[in-house]
């Protein structure tokens, strides 16, 4: 392959994804806005808190802090 075909593939970017492309999909939920919990071990169908249903990703999005939060108030309220 040429190098010219090379750098075009790549596009303006310098990778697969030039930066011209539009909002990329949200990898956990496929661009369906939606995931499998199976948290307590049943499972049920929750809104993708990475990209909060939208179903592109997100930047800087935290998707465990609020489970981490709850925990940490949990082991708060057992040991205080």
């Amino acid at each position: 392959m040429a190098e010219d075909d090379n750098e075009a593939e790549k596009g303006e970017g310098g990778g697969p994804e030039g930066a011209s492309h539009g909002p990329a999909e949200c990898m956990p939920c496929r661009g369906a806005g939606k995931v499998i919990s199976r948290l307590g071990g049943e499972e049920s169908t929750v809104t993708c808190p990475w990209c909060e249903g939208t179903g592109e990703r997100v930047g800087g999005v935290d998707a465990q802090a609020s489970w981490r939060a709850r925990e940490e108030r949990e082991q708060s309220a057992v040991s205080g």
